[in-house]
């Protein structure tokens, strides 16, 4: 099995850690886009990655979910939790978003390689290829730091 998604989650959580020893408090608070701040995105991040730890320790466990999602419930749960990741103070924002990816990457490093080859099979890549959504929201964060304002 290729592994090198693992190599690509310890990369961007690297690229993580840079990108954040380079914000102010100003850049935390900067709008991102439809009412998202950098510091909401963090924390957004710092809930996918822990959700999807979760996920993953339930599927290694062999506790698999047959039931099929509806596409927009992703959109649900970020809309519903935006208010309070608008809330959180910045610095904790920072503090969960690197917090969660450790664990997260940690998790993925740990699973059995037939829970990865499952949750591949299942078409469910985002939960252990956890670069791909964190490099989406750093591109995102770069645009709002580059505008004017």
């Amino acid at each position: 099995m290729d592994t090198t998604y693992l190599q690509e989650n310890d990369a961007s959580r690297a690229e993580l850690t840079a990108l954040i020893a380079c914000l102010s408090e100003a850049d935390l608070r900067r709008e991102t886009h439809s009412g998202w701040t950098v510091a909401a995105t963090l924390a957004h991040l710092a809930y996918w990655d822990r959700r999807y730890g979760l996920v993953l320790k339930r599927y290694d466990a062999g506790d698999w979910d047959s039931a099929d999602v509806p596409h927009w419930v992703t959109d649900v749960e970020n809309d519903a939790a935006l208010p309070e990741w608008r809330a959180l103070p910045p610095a904790e924002a920072v503090r969960l978003a690197l917090e969660a990816a450790v664990e997260v990457d940690a998790i993925v490093a740990a699973v059995s390689p037939a829970t990865v080859q499952t949750v591949l099979d299942r078409r469910q890549r985002w939960v252990v290829y956890r670069y791909s959504h964190r490099r989406e929201h750093f591109a995102e964060i770069e645009a709002a730091l580059s505008r004017e304002g």
